[in-house]
């Protein structure tokens, strides 16, 4: 029934813009009893690559790096977890998620792979390095986040004001949170772009929030084909950084290549994040690993790779700075990473 139901929604967004779906296929998965949709790109006898999305845009995000994953020699794997060609369902969790990820990726014939994940989608991407980390070669974290119940009172307080409220929200009165939602994704869609806007953005990032410009028209044509299907997904997706994780942060310890981007002032995808990921990774000391950090940030000599400046590293694990860089650096630079996780040693 799900995979009928999936195709069903994918007749009729076809209708409406075909060409977004060309790339896009649906796979029933027997053990889940569920269908999924998903793309895939590159080329198809390359080194597999698990991409995840975030929030408010669906694996067909990736379609744009089609080129770059050929040349990178990959074979790109995007699932559409939550909006577009999904189907909405407010009991599901990140390990039902991470379930039908394992699942599609077995019923692929693929065991081992690489993983890269950004901002909501870093959330399975955890939750796969603790259930199947002898599968995974490399695992790049951009924008990292945690569970919320990993983190603490103080990280919580830093987060924007309509972060805070989203999340109060959607804790005590999720249908309040929908229907809200639900008249947010009314407004134009500029709307969206808005809420990237802080003080002080460096100027890659105010090129990319212009109306017109390519980071613009590809991220509003991928939550267009988000918004297709409704907007539950939202709150589904908030709900599911509050749920609590079906791992504990020592199941994180392990010895896969862990690389975590991080923008200097991103005031949603903490660097704190990334430090308590990196911290469990290695079974290391949160305090220890922070205070790396620091160190490593006021070294005027740090090594530069690319954009990124490296800030920590410790066996198989490495967190990787972008200067200046705001909130939307977990898109903005996506290339940078992907290209960053797959060719260069560390």
């Amino acid at each position: 029934m799900n995979d009928c139901q999936l195709r069903a929604l994918l007749e009729r967004c076809t209708k409406e813009a075909p060409d977004d779906y060309a790339r896009l296929r649906i796979r029933q998965l027997p053990k889940v009893k569920r269908g999924i949709a998903y793309v895939e790109c590159g080329d198809p006898k390359g080194r597999p690559l698990l991409c995840l999305h975030g929030l408010s845009v669906t694996g067909l995000c990736f379609e744009q790096y089609h080129d770059d994953f050929t040349a990178l020699g990959v074979r790109a794997i995007a699932p559409s977890l939550l909006g577009g060609i999904y189907i909405v369902d407010s009991r599901k969790n990140i390990d039902n998620v991470t379930s039908e990820i394992v699942e599609l990726l077995d019923e692929l014939g693929i065991h081992k792979f690489d993983v890269i994940g950004f901002s909501w989608g870093t959330l399975p991407e955890l939750a796969l390095l603790a259930r199947v980390p002898g599968r995974i070669g490399r695992a790049g974290f951009v924008g990292a986040m945690t569970p919320i119940t990993f983190i603490g009172v103080q990280q919580i307080a830093q987060f924007k004001s309509d972060i805070r409220i989203t999340l109060e929200m959607v804790k005590r009165m999720p249908r309040v949170h929908r229907i809200v939602m639900w008249l947010f994704c009314c407004l134009p869609r500029s709307a969206f772009i808005n809420q990237f806007k802080d003080d002080n953005l460096p100027a890659r990032e105010v090129d990319a929030l212009a109306t017109g410009s390519e980071f613009s028209k590809q991220f509003l044509r991928c939550l267009k084909e988000c918004l297709r299907t409704g907007s539950q997904f939202l709150t589904d997706g908030w709900r599911m950084f509050l749920d609590k994780p079906a791992y504990a942060l020592h199941d994180l310890a392990n010895h896969v290549d862990v690389r975590l981007y991080v923008a200097e002032r991103d005031n949603v995808h903490f660097l704190y994040f990334s430090e308590l990921i990196a911290a469990a990774s290695t079974g290391t000391h949160i305090d220890d690993v922070c205070r790396s950090v620091a160190a490593a940030r006021a070294n005027e000599a740090k090594q530069t790779v690319s954009v990124f400046d490296l800030v920590y590293a410790q066996e198989q694990c490495t967190i990787w700075m972008i200067p200046d860089a705001g909130r939307i650096a977990c898109m903005l630079y996506f290339k940078e990473a992907l290209t960053h996780l797959l060719k260069e040693t560390c």
